[in-house]
């Protein structure tokens, strides 16, 4: 059932289809974004990371319109946060099928080790701050 609930995905470093996709967070950039705040089983953190990275290095670095996924996991509890780009609405939706196909068992493993709270964004500003 989690897999129906799938609308994304997305690293201890960051996992690209090629360079040339590498994570571009600006408004310019013609992408949908996805950020994902998982909460795995208290203590599971670190495996549940090593899960996720597995999942995007096997079998969404292939995958058609997938841009990139960037993981990040809380200091200050057992969450983890995936900031992913998909090239479309039509790519995502395609690799949700993947996945409710079951051709994705990477990706159904860690939906199944943690909670999935996860909405599509639009970049509207970047560089916010002091400047160094």
């Amino acid at each position: 059932m989690k897999h129906q609930i799938f609308a994304a995905a997305l690293a201890l470093f960051p996992i690209s289809a090629t360079a040339e996709d590498a994570a571009q967070i600006t408004p310019e950039a013609d992408v949908l974004t996805m950020i994902n705040v998982w909460t795995p089983e208290e203590g599971r953190q670190a495996e549940f990371v090593d899960m996720l990275e597995a999942a995007l290095s096997v079998e969404l670095i292939e995958q058609p319109g997938f841009v990139s996924g960037n993981i990040h996991r809380s200091l200050d509890s057992d969450h983890v946060v995936m900031y992913a780009q998909w090239a479309n609405q039509e790519a995502l939706e395609a690799f949700v099928a993947k996945l409710q196909s079951g051709k994705a068992p990477e990706m159904a493993a860690a939906f199944g080790a943690a909670t999935p709270d996860f909405h599509p964004y639009a970049v509207t500003a970047t560089g916010l701050g002091q400047e160094g």
